[in-house]
């Protein structure tokens, strides 16, 4: 379905916050994998967020692909020009953040050895070198990308809370389910 009158379409607004959901819980996962006081309890956390960093890996390619198929409605026209360009650029960062914490985090572990096993189904092939170095820089990456990711996600969210609640101009009825125009 194509958005209309300004609004994203259906399967956009779906993707967007099924990405929002799973990447809340992969952080709070990840968090408790580093936190946690017990190897089961790390082990465990780890597990759910290897399964879910591969699914938002997955979900990403078909945003990816969803998005160059199925382009952004424009902003509104009263939108600043400084607006529009911070928007494209935070949208495009997200992308790229998301898809390099997916391959730093596999790239962390696979060059390490470790098996990767993704829902208690399958392991995923080990297709970088076994290199400690190569393992470390990209653990390194993938712990300060989260950082990253979180201020993108602070500008996301608040730029739409300001839109919402300063500026009143409905610019979330965009990506949201109910109130389509």
């Amino acid at each position: 379905m194509q958005p209309t009158q300004g609004n994203f379409g259906r399967v956009t607004v779906l993707i967007h916050w099924l990405v929002a959901l799973v990447t809340v819980i992969t952080v709070i996962c990840g968090l408790v994998t580093v936190y946690a006081d017990g190897a089961a309890l790390t082990r465990s956390s780890l597990f759910f967020h290897q399964t879910i960093g591969f699914g938002i890996f997955l979900i990403m390619i078909f945003r990816t692909l969803w998005r160059v198929t199925h382009p952004a409605p424009p902003l509104p026209d009263e939108t600043p020009r400084h607006q529009k360009i911070a928007a494209a650029a935070t949208h495009i960062l997200l992308y790229v953040t998301m898809f390099a914490l997916t391959i730093t985090g596999y790239t962390g572990l696979a060059a390490r050895g470790r098996d990767i096993t993704i829902a208690g189904l399958f392991d995923l092939p080990l297709i970088v070198p076994l290199d400690r170095e190569l393992s470390v820089t990209s653990q390194a990456l993938h712990n300060y990308g989260q950082y990253i990711l979180y201020a993108l996600l602070a500008l996301h969210v608040g730029a739409a809370i300001y839109h919402q609640f300063v500026l009143k101009d409905g610019l979330l009825r965009r990506m949201w389910f109910a109130a389509r125009a």
